[in-house]
């Protein structure tokens, strides 16, 4: 079941517990990537948002999690910036609403899979996909 937030409050705790590494792995799912993302895109320019998610997300995989980023790379560059230009766009077309609504809204509007609607999951998770932005190569998404 989602997580349904009730007050702003509760974002600003999960962007904490992100920010300092201490979300635990069973805490860190979809929803929370995405309200993380939708804070940062409603508080700063998306350059800024982008590289606060990017670097939060290395940050809470060496430090939080205890990933040796030298053997493994979980960390993924395509998803990341789709998943920030999508939450972008959802936020403009949604900004008459609060924050805790938009989170509600946004986590029931796109469920994890939505990337392979414009993406093979062979090139999305490609090697290449993973260590920089590439396009997508089903379908052009109107957000990324």
């Amino acid at each position: 079941m989602l997580r349904k937030y009730e007050k702003e409050s509760e974002i600003f705790d999960l962007v904490e517990s992100f920010e300092t590494a201490r979300i635990s792995r069973e805490d860190w799912r979809h929803a929370e990537h995405l309200v993380v993302a939708l804070y940062y895109l409603t508080h700063h320019e998306f350059d800024t948002a982008a590289s606060k998610m990017r670097s939060g997300i290395l940050n809470l995989l060496v430090t939080g999690f205890g990933v040796d980023l030298e053997k493994e790379m979980p960390y993924h560059e395509t998803l990341t910036m789709f998943w920030m230009r999508t939450v972008f766009a959802f936020s403009l077309l949604r900004s008459e609403l609060s924050l805790t609504e938009m989170a509600n809204e946004l986590v029931l509007a796109f469920d994890k899979d939505y990337p392979l609607r414009y993406y093979s999951r062979e090139f999305l998770f490609s090697d290449e996909a993973r260590a920089k932005f590439v396009s997508p190569d089903l379908a052009e998404a109107a957000a990324v």
